[in-house]
């Protein structure tokens, strides 16, 4: 049997299997780069750059789709997607993108349902009437004793003659809002001002412009500014909310695919 020569082939061949087993090469990925995409690659190339692209440059286009691939796949394996922190932002901001609808411009019968269901969100805040007369900071008509100013400002009816001017303030303001006192004086002169006592001028309050003798008028409750005037942000909003509401739906639909473990959950 050991003579035999058939024993001897089949012995051969084991060893020639099993060398070619060991020291082949590993099954490699496939990139295919099809024409269609090649095309698509060159006419965006050439609508860049308002020219015909030449075949040196169409090659360049390939190899460097090519490059792309390659290194598309090596990041895969790395796994880049899950431990770059941008490299998963970003996908994930693709993948969102992708599940988006065209969202139908809405009726105004929609945006006037919208806005009613939605009003605490565009109710502005509070304001307050008030007078103020101002000082600056070095001015040289600043009270010496703030009692007696004050009781000179109750017992008068024009204000106009009193302290500094400013081109910039006025003597008095008509439901100013938290927002646009702020912007004007200062937030810490707006919050003071939001505590201080109807029909009672206070004083010195401080702000960024200077010093100010203050009487609050009146206070206003939130007013729901008018749809005619609050169409373009409801327009904008609307759309914004039902893309969302869309987005969640797919996302949904997309996790019954999966079995979902959140440990300590």
């Amino acid at each position: 049997m050991l003579k035999s020569p058939i024993l001897h082939f089949i012995l051969l061949g084991l060893v020639a299997f099993s060398a070619y087993t060991h020291f082949k090469p590993p099954d490699r990925e496939t990139i295919h780069i099809t024409t269609q995409t090649i095309d698509a690659l060159v006419q965006q190339q050439e609508s860049i750059s308002q020219k015909a692209i030449s075949p040196e440059e169409r090659q360049s286009i390939i190899e460097g789709h090519i490059e792309d691939e390659v290194l598309l796949r090596e990041a895969y394996k790395r796994e880049f997607d899950k431990s770059d922190y941008r490299v998963r932002k970003r996908i994930l901001n693709i993948m969102r993108t992708s599940l988006g609808e065209v969202i139908l411009e809405p009726s105004t019968a929609q945006l006037r349902a919208f806005y009613e269901a939605n009003k605490e969100r565009y109710l502005p805040s509070p304001s307050r009437s008030f007078e103020q007369v101002y000082f600056s900071f070095d001015s040289a008509n600043l009270p010496e004793k703030p009692e007696q100013f004050i009781k000179q400002l109750q017992a008068t009816n024009d204000i106009s003659n009193l302290g500094d001017f400013n081109l910039r303030l006025s003597h008095r303001y008509r439901k100013s809002s938290f927002q646009a006192t702020a912007i004007t004086f200062g937030k810490s002169f707006t919050e003071a001002l939001l505590d201080m006592p109807l029909s009672t001028w206070i004083g010195p309050v401080e702000s960024f412009q200077g010093i100010h003798y203050v009487h609050v008028t009146d206070e206003h409750e939130p007013e729901l500014p008018p749809l005619e005037q609050m169409e373009p942000y409801l327009r904008t909003d609307y759309l914004l909310q039902k893309g969302r509401e869309s987005q969640t739906r797919k996302i949904e639909e997309l996790k019954k695919n999966y079995h979902i473990v959140v440990e300590g959950g």
